[in-house]
């Protein structure tokens, strides 16, 4: 299949209005960066889901409400029937909710398991390809990437196979939109020998700091 050649460009900052450069494989500022190719949509973490979820049902009112009347049941003055009549539903619902927000839970926990242990090509200073995780990903990192392969970041089209520097993208997991999108490689770049070349080319990348665009 067909391949192009990317440049990731994880960038992370607090300044939203500078611009960050980035040196196309540089061994240095890859180490330096410390910021993870990791995808992690989970809502809980092991320790606290318990806590989290009970917090969560107990803002609404009427949850809130039948806990009030659950426990006034303990006063015996207060007490107005069985106890179990007014705890057993709430434990019930707070269980089936419990056990469906685990499920949710784990499901994403796997889907973003799968998704940063996707492996993709790496290239190396010596112009060698290296198959590595997707987690293992770093800015500057020099990326191959095969038709039908799904682009693990933010990324710089740097050559492709194609010998105009073209190549056909789908941006679904962003916008939803399933249309193919033409994109061309920057033509410096497309017209190296080879893509072992790519790092050994001189060059900064210059973009925007993370923003809700």
């Amino acid at each position: 299949g067909k391949m192009s050649v990317y440049n990731t460009l994880m960038l992370k900052s607090r300044d939203a209005d500078t611009k960050r450069a980035r040196r196309i494989a540089d061994p240095g500022l890859i180490a330096a960066l410390s910021v993870q190719n990791v995808v992690r949509n989970q809502k809980y973490s092991p320790a606290t889901f318990v806590f989290q979820v009970l917090y969560e049902q107990f803002r609404f009112f009427f949850n809130l409400y039948f806990l009030g009347v659950a426990l006034s049941q303990f006063i015996p003055s207060l007490q107005v029937g069985f106890l179990f009549t007014y705890i057993a539903p709430l434990v019930f619902v707070l269980g089936v909710t419990l056990m469906k927000e685990g499920y949710d839970d784990y499901q994403r926990f796997a889907r973003d398991k799968e998704a940063n242990s996707q492996r993709y090509l790496r290239l190396n200073a010596a112009g060698d390809t290296v198959s590595v995780p997707s987690s293992d990903l770093r800015v500057g990192d020099v990326v191959c990437v095969s038709a039908g392969e799904r682009v693990p970041a933010d990324m710089v089209l740097l050559r492709t196979s194609d010998a105009n520097g073209s190549v056909f993208v789908r941006t679904d997991q962003l916008d939803g939109e399933t249309d193919w999108k033409l994109r061309r490689a920057v033509a410096p770049t497309q017209n190296v020998a080879g893509d072992g070349a790519l790092t050994r080319v001189r060059a900064l990348v210059y973009a925007d700091a993370p923003n809700k665009e």
